[in-house]
């Protein structure tokens, strides 16, 4: 079951580019396997104005917090270059 979470949290990267760790209420969680790069395309012409891009980011990662199973999380770059946890696969 997916539960919107949309919290901001600090993402740290791999030398590739995608997700190695996240921080999210407190506590780091290290990303496990191989996060998958998700990308929505926008419509340009919606919108009072032109986007600064037209794809949304997302990062679909299995990640653990310490010694705990590996949930699915989806991480979502924003526009501005900050992180949020959009959704928790539970």
């Amino acid at each position: 079951m997916a539960v919107v979470v949309d919290d901001p949290v600090s993402v740290s990267l791999s030398a590739t580019g995608g997700p190695s760790s996240f921080m999210w209420d407190r506590f780091e969680h290290h990303v496990v396997g191989q996060p998958r790069a998700l990308f929505r395309r926008l419509p340009w012409w919606q919108g009072e104005v032109s986007p600064a891009r037209i794809d949304i980011e997302t990062w679909r990662v299995d990640a653990a917090r310490g010694d705990e199973e590996p949930v699915r999380y989806d991480l979502r770059r924003n526009v501005d270059g900050r992180w949020s946890l959009a959704v928790a696969w539970t």
